[in-house]
């Protein structure tokens, strides 16, 4: 497959939202572990570097996910996993309405972006209308729908 790999979209400011928030949530994790366990100072200092390291990696895979396309294929960078899909393998993209659940209570997502492949296996690509990098950008998410359609 080529290497040539190119972002579908250009991330937005949301990412970096969600990254300042990973951090102060962490920063008052830290801050209520050591008072409510009465951490010592290296204990402390031991537990904020164990934070700030998954709070790094965590960042990094934040900033990298996405969609990225080559000729050869597409691929899926999630936080914990990459997929990558030769664009043969895939019959059919599709926008589909999600809804989470909570209890009794179904909370609609919007429209998330869907794979289909030949093998009638369905992927999720993370693509969502509300998501972070869509939220305020409609006209964006359209354009990588309809090349990612453009590429079968």
């Amino acid at each position: 497959m080529n290497a040539e790999w190119s972002r579908a979209y250009p991330p937005s400011a949301g990412r970096w939202v969600v990254i300042a928030w990973e951090a102060a949530g962490l920063t008052y994790l830290h801050w209520t572990t050591v008072r409510l366990f009465s951490l010592g100072d290296a204990a402390g200092w031991l537990l904020a570097a164990a934070l700030a390291v998954a709070w790094a990696a965590g960042s990094w895979q934040v900033v990298r996910m996405g969609l990225y396309l080559s000729e050869a294929a597409l691929r899926i960078r999630g936080v914990f996993r990459t997929r990558t899909i030769p664009w043969p393998s895939i019959a059919a993209v599709t926008v589909e309405n999600v809804a989470y659940r909570a209890g009794p209570w179904r909370i609609p997502a919007g429209g998330t972006v869907m794979l289909t492949l030949h093998d009638g296996t369905r992927l999720n690509t993370a693509m969502w209308q509300r998501g972070m990098d869509f939220h305020n950008r409609p006209d964006m998410f359209r354009s990588v729908c309809q090349e990612l359609r453009r590429r079968l």
